[in-house]
């Protein structure tokens, strides 16, 4: 892979919670969108789909505030309501792609922004099957866009599976900052240096496997059409 290709995928990486990114055929799929949706908002409950537009100003906030950058101008989500039209449940589909492993989480959240559970929709690597276990994904529970989100603070990594737990962390947090950002009333945040180089740390990770394609060298290109293991 050329370094022009390998930055594609960098930048690819950023797509945040854009649908519309098309996995590799050989991807691990656990799940449909719609079982995700339906993982967190009650069947009969009307589930809106909602697009929201991220202006120049809030993707500055995002950056500082967060420590990741958007990529595209709209992203969606599912929110479901109940009779009265108030939101029970939001749902963020948040898609991470880097070298030849693509992922695609489902964060579900409460209505003021507390994670309720963090699911897999899909994994592409074998290498990246072990972050599908309870034992991993219960960390998330009840997080919020005031956590750090990183495995190089507050997350425990799977072990041979780093990258991946790291992209779960940021996918989560994702998550949490732009539910506060459209949804949570923009509530001011300001990460202290300790969790802004934490997460700058974890970043680079993911960035440098992709700049040298380290991800490339692992179990193969096409291994991702192994079953993987049970979750637990």
């Amino acid at each position: 892979m050329t370094m022009a290709a390998r930055c594609s995928f960098a930048r690819a990486a950023a797509v945040g919670l854009v649908l519309g990114v098309a996995s590799p055929a050989f991807a691990v799929k656990y799940m449909t969108i719609g079982e995700a949706v339906g993982t967190f908002i009650p069947k009969g409950t009307k589930v809106f789909k909602v697009t929201k537009s991220v202006e120049p100003e809030l993707r500055a906030r995002i950056v500082r505030d967060y420590g990741w950058e958007p990529a595209e101008p709209q992203y969606e989500f599912y929110v479901g309501r109940d009779g009265g039209g108030q939101p029970l449940a939001y749902v963020f589909v948040v898609p991470e792609v880097f070298n030849t492993c693509f992922h695609k989480y489902a964060v579900g959240m409460k209505q003021d922004g507390e994670v309720i559970e963090t699911v897999i929709v899909e994994l592409s690597c074998p290498r990246a099957f072990p972050v599908n276990r309870k034992s991993f994904l219960t960390q998330f529970k009840a997080k919020r866009h005031t956590d750090a989100l990183t495995t190089k603070l507050d997350v425990d990594a799977v072990t041979g599976a780093t990258l991946s737990s790291e992209a779960t962390a940021e996918a989560t947090r994702k998550a949490v900052s732009l539910h506060n950002l459209f949804f949570g009333g923009a509530a001011p945040v300001k990460a202290d240096p300790k969790i802004q180089a934490a997460r700058a740390k974890g970043l680079g990770a993911i960035k440098k496997a992709i700049e040298t394609g380290e991800t490339l060298d692992k179990q193969g290109q096409g291994g991702g059409a192994q079953l993987p293991p049970e979750s637990k």
